[in-house]
């Protein structure tokens, strides 16, 4: 039964590859690793640079998509998210990303804001120094949906659930090298 099926399939890929067909055209995929970078705006960074280099964070579409679905639904344009990172969990620091509204944005604090598409995202200086150049995601997943870190750089390793993390010192000592 089994050596049946085979043949068959062989019998449809060949036909597929002797027959002409007309060019699959397939969607475009940007595989430009920086558009969620480029398309998150800098509204106001309280710490813009630490030791002359850029600290950025990025809001993927899909979690943009969804903080504007939720203003709209509450009827509130001044929601964000805010990501705060503290240290517990199971590898040793953990992050939480909770939803909130502009008016807890305090420059005074070095706080950073961040948006796209009107997606709003709050970042203390230390969430940020440590998640620099990750991004934010809002994800759909068997065990429930969300917001997410994902492709943080600094993250050494992680717990399944993702929240704790454990960050890799020696890159964070290349990039934030002891002030004189």
């Amino acid at each position: 039964m089994k050596r049946y099926g085979i043949q068959i399939l062989k019998q449809q890929i060949r036909f597929q590859s002797t027959t002409p067909t007309t060019p699959l055209k397939f969607k475009k995929l940007s595989l430009d690793k920086n558009s969620d970078f480029t398309a998150t705006k800098i509204i106001n960074q309280q710490l813009s640079q630490y030791n002359n280099l850029p600290l950025q964070l990025a809001i993927t579409e899909s979690a943009s998509k969804k903080l504007h679905k939720l203003s709209e639904e509450e009827g509130k344009s001044n929601l964000a998210l805010r990501l705060v990172v503290s240290s517990g969990g199971c590898h040793g620091f953990q992050y939480d990303l909770k939803i909130t509204n502009t008016d807890e944005f305090k420059p005074e604090n070095n706080d950073s804001l961040f948006e796209r598409n009107g997606g709003k995202l709050i970042v203390d200086k230390d969430a940020l120094e440590i998640m620099r150049d990750s991004k934010i995601d809002y994800v759909k997943e068997l065990i429930g949906e969300g917001f997410k870190v994902i492709e943080s750089p600094l993250t050494k390793s992680s717990c399944g659930c993702g929240s704790s993390f454990d960050v890799d010192f020696e890159k964070l000592e290349k990039l934030n090298p002891p002030e004189k």
